[in-house]
């Protein structure tokens, strides 16, 4: 026995052996034996693949579910939700976290719209409509 080797048992290293053995029995060639080995190696990435695409459409559809439309107008004025205030400490009791108002400029795809200033300066990025709440006046 000796400290910080690992332990080589006679049956470690007969299994690599003996399944290089039934490999050369199967095939004889060893081209074809590559050649088979790309094969499973497709068919183990497609199955992957396919794996993957069918857990990203039910995290799509998860999300979908939990996900509402917004109806905002162009227009509108609406609050700004402070997204760096969002975890506890980091605002204090009296803290604002809804900023603004602002108006809604235009629609920038499913749920994310362009706001602008009251003074008419349009904001540098689109914001998700899950962020914002209208502002009554």
């Amino acid at each position: 026995m000796v400290y910080g080797t690992d332990v080589v048992l006679p049956i470690n290293l007969a299994l690599p052996v003996m399944k290089l053995w039934q490999d050369e029995n199967e095939e004889p060639n060893p081209l074809t034996r590559r050649i088979n080995q790309l094969i499973e190696v497709q068919q183990h990435k497609d199955a992957i693949d396919e794996k993957m695409q069918k857990y990203q459409d039910n995290m799509k559809l998860l999300f979908d579910r939990k996900a509402r439309n917004r109806n905002f107008l162009p227009g509108d004025l609406v609050l700004k939700w402070d997204a760096r205030k969002e975890d506890s400490g980091k605002n204090g009791k009296f803290d604002h976290i809804w900023y603004g108002p602002f108006k809604i400029s235009s629609s920038e795809g499913n749920n994310s719209f362009l706001l602008e200033n009251l003074d008419g300066k349009i904001l540098n990025a689109p914001v998700n409509a899950r962020f914002l709440k209208h502002y009554l006046e």
